[in-house]
């Protein structure tokens, strides 16, 4: 279960084409804020849709997908290590509210965060790992 925390990582910069790379660390550095591909895009002084057809052919799925996943890594290191309520943690990874946070993490994983949560509890990453998400290292 720990894998999951590293296994959507992102390639090497180096081999990513620039804006690829660019999105990828403004998506890692800023997914608790971020609102979507297109904020994304004026960020990065790109088009919406040539974000949107970049990004897929290098990573597999769309920047708002991928943004999603982060989000939901995020939430994983934070219920393995932290007694925080829902409402806490989808705010602090950036859902709109503990409800909407249910939801796609249920579609996700298949359970709900706080079985999820009895299952892994301290499984993911470290207690640093989620001492440093809080701080807003969690890159």
């Amino acid at each position: 279960v720990c894998a999951v925390m590293h296994a959507d990582e992102a390639p090497s910069r180096a081999a990513l084409p620039q804006l690829v790379s660019e999105a990828v660390l403004a998506i890692r550095q800023n997914y608790a804020e971020l609102y979507g591909a297109e904020e994304l895009s004026r960020q990065l002084g790109v088009s919406k849709s040539h974000l949107v057809r970049v990004f897929a052919a290098e990573m597999g799925m769309g920047p708002g997908h991928y943004l999603t996943q982060v989000r939901l890594q995020a939430a994983k290191l934070l219920l393995a290590h932290r007694p925080y309520p829902l409402e806490l943690v989808a705010s602090l990874c950036g859902f709109s509210g503990a409800n909407y946070f249910c939801r796609v993490f249920r579609r996700s994983t298949g359970l709900t965060p706080a079985a999820w949560r009895r299952a892994n509890r301290g499984a993911c990453g470290t207690p640093a790992d989620a001492d440093a998400l809080e701080r807003g290292l969690f890159v």
